[in-house]
């Protein structure tokens, strides 16, 4: 919204310069402006102190884009650009590429319902924390999630599936609804096992110990229940790396398509594995190996199964039919 409206101009009246350098037949563009904020993300900021949340801080009407340069001009002298002073600058600014620069209004409609969407899904898969919250499945052999973060997955599933897409950014929309199903296959694949625990005020669900509540003590049952439980596991697991690959595809189609900026300073999802046998844990980066979109388009779960390990980091391989048909013996 802010780059779309500002006609990707600086707002100062007396600069006004293009913030986006066309790429070239050897680099891509170049970004030379900066989202700057009217009151600062921070408290201790320039002009920082305000009743605005951390979250609204960082919202579209407490932004304003300017090049590097009048950035930090802004925020050197807090006391002649206040926050009055920098909203009429922003106000007149948003008049002057309405009435000058004749923006594709078609566009910019549906460049906004595209950053609707993705605002919502970084909020639903809380995607600043997606290292955390992804290392509570992957580490320590029990995969767990607090239930909060499991009923935000749900609820991202449903809106996904129902948008209404505009067909403007084709690749945005191909990996909006490729992470859809992974997560989806995560939530049930998650859901055959997963029991509650935790605190009454941060529950959480977990993966059931099943093999250990046999009623009576049969070492094949047992044996059979453990391999069964270690499969269970490493599938949770490998979904979950499936999933952080189709977020950061995602990602990746947001800024060729729609914003270069997306997430350039916080840099791409990683996850947390461990502890291996010298308990040790390991950071790993997750990414498709290829463009591809014949073999980034998650091949749904049988398939999935099966070729894991071509995929990149997994865990485990093997098929279990038995996920299949939703249903336990």
């Amino acid at each position: 919204m802010l780059w779309g409206r500002s006609g990707n101009r600086c707002a100062l009246p007396s600069c006004r310069k293009n913030l986006v350098e066309d790429e070239t037949q050897t680099d891509d563009a170049s970004i030379v402006g900066d989202e700057a904020h009217i009151v600062a993300r921070e408290v201790g900021g320039s002009r920082g102190d305000s009743q605005l949340t951390l979250v609204e801080r960082d919202k579209y009407d407490n932004l304003i884009l300017m090049c590097k340069i009048h950035h930090k001009m802004i925020d050197d002298q807090p006391f002649e650009y206040t926050v009055e002073k920098l909203h009429e600058i922003k106000t007149q600014h948003l008049d002057w590429v309405e009435k000058n620069l004749s923006p594709d209004t078609d566009r910019q409609r549906d460049d906004e319902i595209y950053a609707t969407y993705i605002d919502r899904w970084t909020q639903l898969v809380d995607i600043t924390n997606w290292k955390a919250w992804s290392s509570s499945v992957l580490v320590g052999g029990q995969p767990q999630i607090s239930v909060v973060q499991f009923e935000n997955l749900i609820e991202l599933n449903n809106y996904i599936l129902s948008r209404a897409w505009p067909k403007r950014y084709d690749k945005i929309e191909f990996a909006f609804n490729n992470f859809r199903v992974v997560m989806d296959d995560f939530i049930n694949v998650f859901s055959f096992y997963k029991e509650k625990d935790g605190d009454v005020d941060d529950p959480l669900y977990t993966t059931e110990k099943f093999y250990k509540k046999l009623t009576k003590w049969d070492e094949e049952k047992y044996n059979q229940f453990l391999k069964q439980f270690d499969f269970h596991v490493e599938l949770v697991q490998d979904l979950m790396c499936e999933m952080t690959r189709a977020a950061n595809y995602l990602c990746d189609q947001i800024r060729k398509q729609l914003s270069s900026s997306f997430r350039i300073n916080e840099g791409v999802l990683l996850i947390e594995t461990g502890p291996d046998m010298s308990f040790s844990y390991h950071t790993v980066r997750l990414e498709y190996k290829t463009t591809d979109q014949t073999f980034i388009k998650y091949p749904g779960l049988e398939k999935f199964m099966k070729t894991r390990q071509d995929r990149g980091y997994h865990f485990g391989n093997g098929v279990n039919k038995k996920y299949l048909k939703q249903t336990f013996d």
